[in-house]
């Protein structure tokens, strides 16, 4: 029995489609058939959590269904570095120069309005779940818990999991490379390691 972290199916966001909001971002058809397929590989679950945003949701409905379970939702919501009053009705390749912007600059601290999160941010949400779950962790020596979350959220979550990093513009510029190198992809799952 573990703690399962999986980043949600394929979503239109993914595929350059034009999206209204981060959390709004719905599954793709093809990322229907995959939250589908997930249920057939992933065991039972006793609990899940999602994030606040749609597509974990969607994503862990199948496994939500199939083992009679309602989801608690915790901070593990994507990083959203650019505002999102900015990046409505734009598509992936529309946002580009914004993201190569933001990238270069590697400021930790720099926000992008009022409906964005700094680096800085974003590196405290995922310790405080890394904390959370090392916290819960001998509940589910037993059991299965499900998390589904997102590609960016699990990548930093997952670095930091191998190797402790204070924050600084090195680790994001690390993370950043990771990313572009070694995504986590669509239904991609991992076990958190134990700890004794």
């Amino acid at each position: 029995m573990a703690i399962y972290l999986i980043r949600h199916a394929e979503s239109v966001g993914n595929v350059n489609g034009r999206t209204s909001s981060h959390s709004s971002i719905e599954l793709t058809e093809a990322g229907r058939e995959q939250a589908k397929k997930l249920a057939t590989q992933l065991p039972f679950a006793d609990h899940v959590y999602i994030s606040s945003f749609l597509r974990t949701k969607q994503t862990a409905q199948p496994i939500l269904e199939r083992d009679q379970l309602d989801p608690e939702i915790f901070a593990i919501e994507e990083f959203s570095y650019l505002s999102d009053l900015r990046c409505q009705n734009t598509t992936l390749e529309e946002r580009k120069p914004w993201v190569d912007a933001y990238w270069k600059d590697l400021d930790i601290d720099y926000m992008d309005g009022n409906d964005a999160e700094s680096f800085r941010g974003f590196y405290q949400r995922v310790q405080s779940f890394r904390q959370h779950l090392l916290e819960i962790q001998s509940k589910f020596i037993e059991k299965n818990l499900m998390v589904f979350s997102h590609g960016q959220f699990l990548k930093l979550f997952k670095m930091l999991n191998e190797q402790d990093r204070v924050l600084s513009a090195s680790l994001m510029s690390d993370f950043r490379y990771e990313m572009i190198h070694h995504p986590i992809q669509n239904t991609e799952f991992f076990i958190l390691d134990r700890r004794s």
